[in-house]
């Protein structure tokens, strides 16, 4: 509030909510353009407040202050006219407050003697001569108050309701596999790196070289879009059309085609990468059932917690009932390690524990290989 004062922040005097029955307390300034049923001036007996003695000429915008009691040439007149300025523009206040009343104005008339600076003697309002105010068809007694209610809550029981409305509070925890692509951190990619062949365990092998490619997340992110495009067909599975398809998303996210797969995003070598993956046997027998992009929801109550996964399969293959029977996920890494593929395991399994699929596949697009994954018993 002080700050406000200071600052001169203007504010909308207090109204009250209720139009009816009320008592609004207003100045006559903020009363102007509002009318009541009842008006009552209160304070009217105050004094004025003189002006300032620094005063401005309001025709010449002329400053006029008396220094060290000295007073320059012209101030008594800029002074009377300031006096006389603020005398009418007090009136035409008086004339808002004494219009703002409907039905009844009701004036003070008292028995004291009238100062000549008081706000009621600015104007002859003829109090003598008005009627005085007839309150004998009021009760005299204000009426007994509504009883109110009284608040018996205890300490206890208070701790009761509180401890009543704890318990039914309903926990949620979401969890989303899709976004949880690594097991300590982001699965990063060496710029350039060997492509793995599979292992007869389902691991990395070591055995023999191959060409190099790089990873990134960028080349990941095009390969799912292939992939997904072709089994909407909203693209040729044809390798010319692929890497067509391929070097425009690659201008899309705005980095450059290269020649050389090992130094960058090469449109040849993500279509040759979507081809092999589509003629692998475990996705060719699958493909006519494939569905891209998934949305998945369950939720499990784990120690009265909501537990809500939602999630996205990169593709599911449905049976002849339409339920979901194979989960695969897409993994464009260049040379994951085994950790990394224990935790891509853990991520396909939870897609089969919330759709109820019994078998699922991890699919290294860039190797070729399929990786079997069992639902939690």
């Amino acid at each position: 509030m002080t700050a406000a004062w200071t600052d001169e922040a203007r504010a909308v005097e207090g109204r009250p909510d209720a139009q009816e029955e009320a008592v609004a307390l207003y100045t006559m300034h903020a009363a102007k353009g509002l009318e009541w049923p009842i008006v009552v001036p209160i304070n009217t007996m105050t004094g004025i407040k003189a002006p300032d003695s620094a005063v401005t000429d309001r025709d010449s915008d002329t400053f006029y202050c008396p220094v060290f009691g000295v007073k320059p040439a012209g101030y008594e007149a800029v002074l009377d006219a300031e006096k006389a300025e603020l005398d009418r523009e007090r009136i035409r206040l008086w004339y808002v407050a004494a219009t703002r009343a409907r039905e009844l104005l009701v004036l003070p008339r008292l028995d004291a003697a009238q100062s000549k600076s008081a706000w009621i003697s600015l104007v002859d309002l003829s109090l003598a001569e008005l009627p005085a105010l007839d309150l004998s068809h009021l009760p005299e007694g204000m009426g007994a108050a509504a009883a109110q209610a009284v608040n018996a809550q205890t300490r206890d029981g208070f701790a009761a309701e509180a401890a009543a409305i704890l318990d039914k509070r309903q926990r949620l925890v979401w969890l989303a596999p899709s976004r949880d692509e690594s097991h300590a951190g982001p699965v990063l990619t060496p710029e350039a790196v060997e492509i793995w062949a599979a292992g007869s365990d389902g691991q990395p092998g070591d055995e023999g070289p191959a060409p190099s490619v790089q990873g990134g997340r960028e080349r990941g992110l095009i390969l799912h879009k292939l992939l997904e495009e072709v089994l909407t067909g909203e693209t040729d599975p044809g390798k010319a059309a692929l890497a067509d398809r391929a070097r425009a998303l690659i201008l899309e996210i705005g980095k450059p085609v290269m020649d050389d797969p090992a130094q960058g995003l090469n449109p040849g070598e993500l279509a040759g990468c979507v081809v092999r993956t589509l003629n692998l046997p475990e996705i060719a027998e699958l493909r006519p059932s494939l569905v891209p992009e998934l949305t998945v929801y369950a939720a499990v109550d784990v120690e009265g917690i909501e537990q809500a996964t939602v999630g996205i399969a990169d593709a599911t293959s449905f049976d002849s009932d339409g339920k979901p029977a194979v989960v695969i996920d897409w993994k464009s890494d260049v040379q994951p390690t085994a950790a990394t593929i224990e935790h891509y395991r853990a991520q396909v399994r939870a897609y089969l524990d919330m759709t109820g699929t019994e078998r699922g596949l991890i699919v290294m697009v860039t190797s070729g290989q399929t990786i079997e994954v069992q639902a939690s018993a």
